[in-house]
């Protein structure tokens, strides 16, 4: 997501650096190993979008609540909720890949997604 909220002078904002997280350990750090290691298999067959699909999934399974999503009113507290908080239920690995594999995004979707991040992101930084 890029926002118009940026910080410093880079122009990139807070919100990358947990998105970060996630995929520059391509979610060794979020989930547990089980899970790692079927997502580290959907990825090496389908390919970066799987990646996405993960950020998607564990977004929808860790806000479908209204309370929680009522709780995580700021940023910060969304992010804490995620590292901190995060029913480990959620995230075993039968459970996840069912509800990865459920989740419908098509190519076109993810690509419609990947230009408009790109016009923003060409936007705030020239």
């Amino acid at each position: 997501v890029v926002s118009t909220q940026s910080t410093g002078s880079s122009g990139i904002n807070a919100e990358y650096g947990y998105s970060v997280e996630w995929f520059m350990c391509v979610y060794t750090r979020t989930l547990p190993w089980a899970t790692v290691l079927r997502v580290w298999d959907m990825f090496l067959c389908e390919g970066v979008k799987v990646l996405i699909k993960v950020g998607v999934t564990l977004l929808l399974l860790a806000f479908s609540d209204p309370a929680i999503r009522d709780a995580c009113d700021s940023f910060d507290k969304a992010i804490k909720y995620l590292k901190y908080r995060l029913p480990k239920e959620l995230l075993e690995e039968d459970f996840f890949v069912t509800e990865l594999l459920n989740l419908q995004i098509s190519e076109r979707t993810l690509k419609e997604a990947h230009l408009s991040q790109l016009a923003k992101l060409k936007d705030i930084c020239g």
